[in-house]
C-alpha cells in the first residue's frame, strides 16, 4: 500500500490535533495522539503520534520518532473485530506517514463502515490501552446541491435539515488529484431548506482555483462528539492557538488520548468552475 485511501486530516492539517473530553485523564505532554476515521463503504485508518514533534510545522519522516510504532489497533461493529496493520503511505503531495488500516492477510475478518452502526476503536501500545466509540451517521442533513460562487469565489452549497433532530457535517474540497482539505468549522443543522457559503480551512484557498478547474466536494455527516471536536479545534485556530496547547483544549473523545475516532457517512459533487 502506497497511497492513503482518503485524506488524513490531522496529517493534511499541521496543527490541529485535539484533546479528548473528559473521561478522568488529565491532559499532559506525554499523552499520545490519535487521529481514526471510518467512513461509509470504507475500511478504518488510524494515525498514532506524539503531539509535540509532529505538531511543530512539517511532517516528519515515517521512520521518525513522530510515529507511534508496533500498536496492537483494532476495531469492532459488535459481532466482529478487525485488527488493523501498520503501514507506511504518502498522501497526494508525496509526504510519508504511518498508519494503521486493513490488513490484507485477514481478509476474513474485514468489514466496510456502514451507515447507522457504532464502532469501537482500541489500541494497545506503550503500556497504555486508549478506547474510543463512535457512529457513522445516517444522512440527516443532505447536501441537495453545490455550485460555485464567482463573486465570493467560493462554493456555495444548498442543504436540507431534519426537522426531528440535530444533524451535524464537515466538508472537503479537492482539485485534480489533490488531497481534500477540510473546511475550517463544520456544520449543524438548521431546519428546512439553506443556501450556505462553504469557506476555506487552512491550507485550502478557493480563490485560487482557476476557470475550467474541477473541484470535488466531499460532505460528511458526522456525530455530535465528531462535531465538537472539529469545531473547539477550528475555533482554536482562527485565534491562532494550538488545539494542543494550554487555554486552548479541543474536545476530542478518546479515553487516555488526545485525538478523536470518527465515522463519517459521505456525500460527493462535482462543481465545475465556469470559464
Amino acid at each position: 500500500m502506497r497511497k492513503a485511501s482518503f485524506t488524513l486530516i490531522l496529517v493534511s492539517m499541521i496543527g490541529s490535533a485535539c484533546e479528548k473530553e473528559q473521561t478522568g485523564q488529565q491532559p499532559g505532554p506525554n499523552l499520545p495522539v490519535v487521529e481514526g476515521i471510518i467512513e461509509e463503504n470504507g475500511y478504518p485508518m488510524v494515525v498514532l503520534t506524539r503531539n509535540q514533534a509532529y505538531f511543530s510545522g512539517n511532517t516528519a519522516p515515517a521512520d521518525d520518532e513522530t510515529w507511534i510504532r508496533d500498536a496492537v489497533v483494532s476495531v469492532s461493529n459488535g459481532p466482529q473485530t478487525q485488527q488493523l496493520r501498520e503501514y507506511q503511505l504518502t498522501d497526494a503531495a508525496g509526504r510519508r506517514f504511518r498508519a494503521y488500516t486493513l490488513d490484507t492477510a485477514r481478509l476474513r475478518d474485514a468489514f466496510h463502515g456502514e451507515t447507522g452502526k457504532s464502532y469501537t476503536l482500541t489500541i494497545e501500545s506503550e503500556g497504555r490501552k486508549l478506547t474510543a466509540i463512535t457512529t457513522i451517521p445516517a444522512r440527516s442533513l443532505l447536501l441537495d446541491s453545490a455550485w460555485w460562487a464567482p463573486g465570493k469565489a467560493g462554493i456555495m452549497a444548498r442543504l436540507t435539515g431534519s426537522t426531528s433532530q440535530q444533524a451535524y457535517a464537515r466538508y472537503f474540497t479537492a482539485r485534480r488529484g489533490e488531497d481534500f482539505r477540510p473546511g475550517m468549522y463544520p456544520l449543524s443543522s438548521r431546519t428546512g431548506t439553506f443556501d450556505l457559503q462553504l469557506p476555506e480551512g487552512p491550507g485550502t484557498y478557493l480563490a485560487d482555483y482557476g476557470k475550467g478547474d474541477t473541484v470535488l466536494l466531499k460532505f460528511c455527516n458526522v456525530d455530535h462528539r465528531t462535531y465538537d471536536f472539529w469545531f473547539s479545534a477550528g475555533k482554536a485556530l482562527a485565534e491562532g492557538k494550538d488545539p494542543l496547547g494550554p487555554g486552548a483544549r479541543a474536545t476530542g473523545n478518546v479515553s487516555g488520548a488526545l485525538g478523536y475516532w470518527g465515522g463519517y457517512s459521505v456525500t460527493f459533487e462535482r462543481i465545475i468552475i465556469p470559464e
